[in-house]
């Protein structure tokens, strides 16, 4: 179970980091907005899941869809997950993927410290000390005081607090609502949520922007699957390190596309990245009193 958990957590990382790749091309190529883009991407899904509702014997239904159970959280934390989603696609835009991706994955340190404050999850000095190793690894990957703009680290810091919360309301939830009940109402608040705004700022949408905003939906929704799942299999916190792995998918995106060769630093803030994940597995949790 813990080695699936961890599986998915880092199948996550590298699903996030190209579905934002993709969400950046479409505004810095094709001319949509953030918001444009979330809200897109959600329409896609929410017409998926309204034409399932109409199959014999399918698990979507209308029911599901308007009245889940615990409604108010599992909307909560769909309104966390799209404010989320339109800051990183903000964030990834004003930095590079891996400057966006490193201060982004900030998030896993605020889920060890939230998971034990409201979770009550017991957070072992490995899993203190090795999500610690992982930040340091990110901040040699990322060196603050370079290239980054400072709306683009407000935008990327204020998507890791709203993804952590995100998080951590799903870990509340996981005994009544399962993966396929969270991508539903994240489809249904996104939609409602951003209809307004969005409308109100509309930029044309090309087929091939179309194309890209299915692969985008396809991409991303299979990462938040990934993750979801992962949460129900293990503890917040103890994920948490792992999560710091996304750093590395962005480092190799960024040489394989942009051809940018990671520095000595940043290879030495990968290792940290790592060896952070392995230490709070080594380490062993306290025992409950």
């Amino acid at each position: 179970m813990a080695s699936a958990a961890i599986g998915l957590t880092v199948l996550s990382g590298l699903l996030y980091v190209l579905g934002y790749a993709l969400s950046r091309n479409l505004v810095t190529d094709h001319g949509l907005s953030p918001l444009q883009v979330t809200f897109l991407r959600c329409v896609v899904i929410l017409v998926v899941v309204l034409a399932a509702t109409a199959w014999p014997g399918s698990r979507m239904t209308w029911r599901r869809l308007l009245r889940p159970e615990s409604a108010w959280q599992q909307r909560a934390a769909a309104v966390a997950l799209v404010v989320s989603n339109a800051l990183a696609v903000l964030a990834y835009t004003l930095l590079s993927v891996t400057a966006a991706s490193a201060l982004g994955f900030t998030a896993p340190l605020l889920l060890a410290l939230l998971g034990g404050l409201f979770l009550r999850e017991r957070v072992s000095l490995g899993r203190w000390l090795g999500t610690s190793i992982g930040f340091a690894g990110m901040l040699l990957i990322v060196r603050p005081g370079g290239e980054a703009s400072l709306a683009g680290i407000a935008a990327a810091f204020a998507g890791a607090l709203t993804y952590a919360a995100y998080q951590i309301v799903i870990r509340r939830l996981r005994e009544v609502a399962t993966t396929l009940d969270t991508i539903m109402q994240v489809a249904l608040v996104g939609v409602v949520l951003l209809a307004v705004p969005v409308a109100a700022d509309w930029r044309p949408v090309s087929p091939v922007s179309a194309g890209l905003i299915v692969v985008v939906t396809a991409v991303q929704t299979a990462a938040l699957g990934s993750i979801a799942a992962a949460l129900h299999r293990g503890e917040a916190s103890r994920l948490a390190p792992w999560q710091f792995s996304g750093l590395l998918w962005a480092m190799a995106l960024d040489a394989l596309v942009l051809h940018a060769t990671p520095t000595p630093l940043g290879l030495f803030g990968a290792v940290l990245v790592i060896g952070g994940g392995v230490l709070a597995q080594v380490l062993p949790s306290p025992e409950r009193t």
